[in-house]
């Protein structure tokens, strides 16, 4: 099995550095495109095929694996890692009430911290890490496709690069670390398209997101946050830079009257 996972690993990891150049290549046509049916079909084609191939792709890839579980929860493999954060979950068969409301309270508290925090870099408008300005919406049908590709990369991405491919490495090398390590480069590289910056951004992210997943024992807190800071990149403050756009264009036209 080990011989077999490491040359489907090899030819992931190829496919993936292929995938990064062909949407490098695509991202700079999408560039050009300046009528609002082409973005629009842009943003419906980067929704579509990351669910394909990371989403249904990576559920796949853990089904041929026959470590499912990994959906749910944190796989035996990775609980020595886990077991290294000092805010590593209790299993689920012991969790209470009080710890569910607890952890509650706390992605609440989390969120609301966030969106205050948020909503001051919407107010102050700094100019976004990597090469994404041309991603950004510039209308309100663009901020509304932008809504499901926000959330299908939060999901599919974090299959993929925090669960599938980092089980494939482990089967493959029988490290931990290094399997970890493989994903997180992996999917800095993916998001070759933003350029060096925009690599050096993801990988960071995707290194935050690896500790999310084995410190919490599960794929939903970093799903949530993935999906909560690309809504905030590619839609919220979009959303609010065109909601301001047109109060000023507005507020122009009856000084004009």
């Amino acid at each position: 099995m080990q011989n077999v996972a490491i040359v489907t690993l090899v030819v992931i990891l190829g496919l993936i550095g292929w995938l990064s150049l062909k949407d490098a290549r695509d991202y700079q046509e999408f560039k050009n495109a300046q009528d609002e049916d082409s973005r629009l079909a842009f943003y419906r084609r980067w929704t579509i095929y990351p669910m394909l191939l990371f989403g249904f792709g990576g559920a796949a890839l853990l089904a041929w694996l026959g470590r499912t579980d990994a959906l749910t929860g944190l796989p035996s493999e990775f609980a020595a890692a886990a077991a290294r954060f000092s805010s590593a979950q209790e299993p689920a068969a012991a969790a209470t009430s009080e710890t569910m409301l607890g952890m509650a309270l706390g992605m609440t508290l989390g969120l609301v911290v966030t969106f205050y925090i948020w909503r001051a870099r919407l107010r102050a408008a700094r100019r976004p890490i990597g090469d994404i300005e041309a991603l950004l919406p510039r209308t309100r049908r663009e901020v509304l496709a932008a809504i499901p590709l926000s959330i299908n990369a939060g999901i599919s991405e974090e299959i993929f690069f925090r669960a599938a491919l980092p089980m494939l490495a482990f089967v493959a090398t029988g490290s931990v670390p290094l399997s970890f390590a493989i994903s997180i480069v992996s999917f800095g590289i993916a998001h070759w398209y933003q350029g060096f910056k925009g690599v050096l951004a993801t990988t960071a992210m995707g290194a935050l997101f690896a500790y999310l997943y084995l410190s919490s024992g599960s794929l939903l807190k970093p799903i949530l946050i993935h999906i909560l800071i690309d809504l905030v990149a590619l839609a919220i403050r979009p959303a609010w830079s065109i909601r301001m756009n047109r109060k000023l264009v507005s507020s122009q036209k009856e000084v004009a009257l």
